[in-house]
């Protein structure tokens, strides 16, 4: 009964909600960006975590991976463990990866 309780809590998508445009979250990393426009790096699941922007500017639903390596697809080890990453048109040419949590 236990393990079925976290197979069904596993498969829950956590939102993220915010008035604020959606590349506020953090700065745009380029070559995030292109390794996941080549399917380098990229969101395991779309649906499992997202991040809603609804405010007047900037409007945006964002699939959500963490760098430790949950809900992320990353056989170049690009990430990195204390950022959050951020995927906008994610399975397209033009991914965009936003990353949160990084200094500087």
């Amino acid at each position: 009964m236990r393990r079925l309780a976290t197979i069904a809590a596993a498969s829950l998508a956590v939102v993220l909600t915010s008035k604020s445009p959606y590349w506020k979250v953090g700065p745009l990393d380029p070559a995030l960006s292109r390794a996941c426009s080549l399917g380098r790096f990229n969101v395991a699941d779309p649906s499992r975590w997202q991040a809603y922007f609804g405010g007047p500017e900037g409007a945006e639903t964002l699939a959500i991976a963490k760098g430790t390596g949950a809900n992320l697809i990353d056989p170049g080890r690009l990430a990195k463990p204390k950022e959050d990453y951020f995927f906008r048109k994610h399975g397209t040419t033009e991914c965009e990866v936003y990353v949160g949590g990084r200094r500087g």
